[in-house]
């Protein structure tokens, strides 16, 4: 499924001291992708990183790119996955690359390949999860974005999670790997589910806990926004409204599920659930009531074929 590549091409990597490894989710990222890897390093020039880009499905020049930043640094891996799916990425790196190149490790940051980290947002996730003992996971807010005040007093308000950078305990990726756990193909949420995994202590049949993951106000990411004024920004934009419209839908259908049965219940793929769709109903959103539509649409006619 992966074949882990030092991209100085010297073979696989051998971890036997403390680092930081770092998932980078890269899926045709040409564009961004030498950007990310550079603001990783700046961040924290003295972090001991090695870096683990899981290219899934690029046919584009993003393997190229990282390979080439690999021979420049040999902190740099690229994980090259024919699946072009981000969350059989986000497994693979779990139960196969931390087993296999960077087991043992205190804690484990990951980063979407299209984000930029802020200065020193490694070491300040390294500090807020010390120091909350109980805490599981680290979530980092937005910074950069038109609704960028409004996202990052939320996410330190609710301790949420997004996939643009985030971090989880070793402790914990060693249960994930321990108990199987395994993000649904296709699932649009996956940082939704992952934090919601994490308040759950893994044990979706109890109530959520918030103190389980830590809010890191000292760190951030910043992002390349849409532009308005371009046709391919808004058509994009469009994409991704309803995209957040079927994400919504998936955990409505997959919570319950999961509250139910466990983690034993979790779907290999996300649409073989689509069929309970039926039962979901519209409700207005504002704005994004025609998006959700659009998603609840699509969600049912998947599910009926």
């Amino acid at each position: 499924m992966s074949d882990v590549v030092n991209s100085s091409e010297r073979g696989t990597v051998t971890q036997s001291r403390a680092s930081w490894p770092v998932m980078v989710l890269a899926h045709n990222e040409e564009r961004h992708i030498d950007s990310c890897l550079e603001s990783i390093f700046a961040a924290d020039p003295d972090g001991p990183f090695e870096v683990f880009v899981m290219a899934n499905g690029c046919t584009d020049r993003t393997e190229e790119i990282v390979r080439a930043y690999g021979r420049k640094n040999p902190r740099v891996h690229l994980v090259s996955i024919a699946l072009g799916d981000k969350c059989n990425a986000w497994n693979v790196f779990i139960h196969e690359t931390v087993p296999q190149h960077c087991a043992g490790q205190e804690i484990y940051f990951f980063m979407d390949g299209d984000a930029r980290a802020v200065p020193g947002s490694f070491s300040a996730m390294e500090r807020a999860m010390r120091a909350e003992p109980q805490a599981q996971a680290v979530g980092v807010p937005p910074a950069s974005g038109r609704s960028m005040r409004h996202d990052r007093e939320e996410l330190l308000r609710e301790r949420g999670l997004v996939a643009n950078l985030y971090a989880l305990r070793g402790a914990f990726v060693i249960r994930c790997q321990q108990l199987g756990v395994r993000i649904p193909l296709r699932l649009e949420g996956d940082d939704g589910l992952v934090g919601a995994l994490v308040k759950w202590d893994l044990n979706p049949s109890q109530p959520m806990n918030d103190l389980l993951i830590a809010p890191c106000a000292d760190a951030g990411f910043i992002f390349e926004s849409f532009t308005i004024s371009r046709f391919a920004d808004v058509r994009a934009y469009w994409r991704r409204m309803v995209r957040y419209g079927r994400r919504g839908y998936e955990f409505k259908l997959l919570g319950p599920r999961l509250q139910a049965g466990g983690i034993a219940a979790m779907p290999q793929d996300i649409r073989e659930i689509y069929g309970d769709s039926d039962r979901l109903s519209l409700t207005w959103n504002g704005i994004y009531t025609v998006t959700n539509w659009f998603a609840l649409r699509e969600m049912r006619a998947i599910g009926r074929g």
